[in-house]
């Protein structure tokens, strides 16, 4: 009987040894996927400086609890940006300003909406050369907004989104011309 009580104790404290280091890898993987996401964002908004004015660009990384991850200063422009993470590369489909929901594929039902959207979309910004721009990362499968009850475009850098533009990071990153095209409206 004591033998069976030992084995059962051992037995239990090894499983709660290994849901501890599963917990442990979990969260450090996600800090290193978070931390890799703003450094190659980062780096994506670095390489869009354009090399004969770089004295007229500055990227401030934002850390306080602003609705918004960087000020990326252009000499025409200061983009609020916020990083959207959307690690699945999931269909994004803006429904109003303020709720942008996440799905698996056209047919998915499902509520799920991408977190603290709605913060940068309702920031008052008194900067008269504020533009506010989300980047997605990495991708989307497709970015949609609808225009009415029952129809839907397709979001285009260029595409105004309630005031602000979506790039997905992915997109930017190939083809850095496309901040061209935000930067020109």
């Amino acid at each position: 009987m004591d033998r069976v009580i030992i084995i059962i104790i051992i037995s239990f404290a090894v499983i709660i040894f290994l849901v501890t280091v599963l917990i442990i890898t979990y969260n450090i993987f996600k800090s290193w996927r978070n931390s890799k996401m703003y450094a190659d964002c980062e780096k994506v908004l670095e390489s869009l400086i354009k090399p004969s004015r770089a004295d007229e660009y500055k990227i401030e990384r934002i850390t306080s609890k602003e609705p918004y991850d960087y000020i990326f200063k252009t000499p025409k422009y200061n983009y609020y940006v916020q990083i959207v993470p959307n690690f699945g590369a999931y269909e994004i489909c803006i429904n109003n300003s303020v709720k942008w929901q996440i799905r698996k594929s056209f047919n998915d039902n499902s509520m799920n909406f991408v977190p603290y959207v709605d913060k940068l979309m309702r920031l008052d910004i008194e900067d008269p050369k504020a533009k506010k721009l989300y980047l997605i990362y990495p991708t989307a499968t497709s970015l949609l907004k609808y225009i009415n009850e029952c129809e839907m475009i397709f979001v285009r850098p260029e595409t105004d989104v309630y005031g602000a533009n979506v790039i997905p990071y992915v997109a930017l990153k190939e083809k850095p011309e496309l901040f061209d095209k935000i930067n020109e409206i």
